[in-house]
């Protein structure tokens, strides 16, 4: 990037890029303001630092930056960018507020129930009169299902948390211990009370490096001699070309580079600045975007029996909410004032009935958001493998059997023939390729852009000697 700039030009240009849809070449900008040709691309290069932009070519093989209009500061986000951003904040603080609700309803509660159940076996103890037989009643029902209730956390706890054992039942009805056999990764590992965290909010996943992708592409150039096209981005990080020109020119701007046109009419970008010398290596191994592992996205990662142990607890919180309230709140009246009123009411019948349907509405909407992103991530790996035959058997041209045939010839498989063509149809756009009818009216997939950058990259590379690593 030149380091001098006329402020002056970039002012001229800058007024210019609305009426020019945001879309010019250096000789349109020198056109509409009068300056020269240099300094109108120096003047493009300066906005291309300040405002979001595209760097591709125009029909007659110039460099053509595309500005966003309104103009958007390079570094904002776009409005659906804050807004995702802003979901992601409030669901990281509601899942913080959740989880003290969840260990306040799990550890605190079942010392309140506790001393509700044993003020109830003492009203009962005490009652003698009709109407006070009238409604132990309902503490005697309330009773046995909290001892149902003590007696499943007992079993949850004695079976999910004390491994390496785990406990059947004989033809009589006694426990024996038994050993667990090797089941690969345990999912019981972590503790009753997170499984019970996750099995509502999920299981935490590892935040991405923001600036992964960066030191990935500063690595390429190092690697490639300081040379970058658009659809090398695409297999960097995919997406597609639109997404690859933005980002193309952010690497100009980041790595202090230039846009060059080859003689093809293919933009490419020049990091001549940043690859020269002898810096030292760094320990960044460039992943092609179809090898990148994504984990799959898991409702709770916990063991089916600790997920059955979890509903039962939550289940028997609202249902022993519901019995206080049907009658077994009535057998605490005669011990004081405070079991006649509305609060007690609130505190042990409504909060636990609330947390209880909260808890099961907040799990299974996650259910489907769930299910809904394995199910994309399952659609980027499909897409991913047809990328990897595209690129790196180049397959510029071809039906979707030649691409489904080539992948089977890797060996495992999970791709069907009838999905490949789905698949190739979205590549397509991505990649601004086109389709073709073959002699027999069969569907040729073609991707002119993808070669012709490719390999001019190659060239430009091949004329550069030494070593930048």
């Amino acid at each position: 990037m030149k380091q001098t700039i006329s402020q002056q030009a970039v002012a001229l240009v800058e007024k210019k890029l609305a009426g020019l849809e945001g879309q010019l070449t250096p000789q349109d900008a020198a056109t509409a303001t009068g300056i020269t040709v240099g300094e109108a691309r120096d003047a493009l290069s300066r906005l291309m630092e300040l405002y979001v932009t595209r760097v591709s070519a125009d029909d007659q093989g110039n460099v053509l930056f595309k500005f966003e209009l309104p103009l958007r500061a390079r570094g904002t986000k776009t409005a659906a960018e804050r807004w995702a951003a802003q979901k992601e904040v409030l669901w990281k603080n509601f899942k913080r507020l959740f989880r003290m609700w969840i260990g306040a309803m799990v550890l605190i509660y079942a010392v309140v129930m506790l001393l509700a159940v044993l003020l109830i076996l003492f009203a009962q103890a005490q009652g003698n009169s009709r109407d006070n037989r009238r409604r132990s009643n309902g503490g005697d029902f309330l009773t046995v299902v909290l001892r149902v209730l003590a007696e499943g956390l007992r079993f949850a706890f004695w079976t999910n948390v004390m491994l390496p054992t785990s406990y059947s039942v004989d033809e009589y009805g006694y426990r024996y211990r038994n050993v667990v056999t090797p089941r690969g990764p345990d999912k019981n590992k972590k503790s009753f009370i997170i499984a019970i965290y996750d099995l509502a909010l999920g299981p935490e996943r590892a935040e991405p490096d923001p600036l992964a992708t960066e030191q990935e592409v500063a690595a390429f150039l190092r690697a490639e001699r300081g040379v970058l096209a658009p659809v090398e981005i695409v297999g960097l990080r995919g997406g597609g070309i639109a997404e690859a020109e933005e980002r193309m020119a952010d690497y100009l701007v980041r790595f202090n580079g230039d846009p060059t046109i080859t003689d093809e009419g293919v933009v490419l970008g020049e990091f001549d600045s940043f690859v020269a010398g002898k810096d030292a290596k760094a320990d960044v191994k460039v992943t092609p975007y179809w090898d990148e592992y994504e984990p799959p996205y898991e409702h709770s990662g916990n063991s089916t029996e600790r997920n059955i142990a979890i509903i039962g607890i939550v289940g028997f919180t609202f249902v022993s909410g519901m019995a206080l309230l049907a009658g077994g709140l009535d057998t605490l009246r005669s011990i004081g004032p405070f079991f006649r009123t509305g609060f007690v009411h609130f505190l042990l019948g409504y909060i636990p009935i609330f947390f209880s349907l909260s808890y099961f509405a907040v799990s299974l909407i996650r259910y489907f958001i769930t299910k809904k992103k394995e199910e994309e991530r399952v659609a980027r790996n499909k897409e991913k493998k047809v990328l990897r035959m595209i690129f790196q058997h180049r397959i510029w041209s071809g039906t979707a059997d030649q691409i489904y045939f080539t992948i089977v010839s890797y060996g495992k498989n999970d791709i069907k023939r009838e999905e490949i063509d789905p698949i190739l149809q979205k590549i397509v756009v991505k990649l601004q390729g086109d389709i073709e009818l073959g002699e027999e009216g069969e569907a040729i997939y073609t991707f002119d852009r993808v070669r012709r950058e490719i390999e001019a990259a190659e060239r430009l590379r091949a004329t550069r000697s030494g070593t930048y690593l």
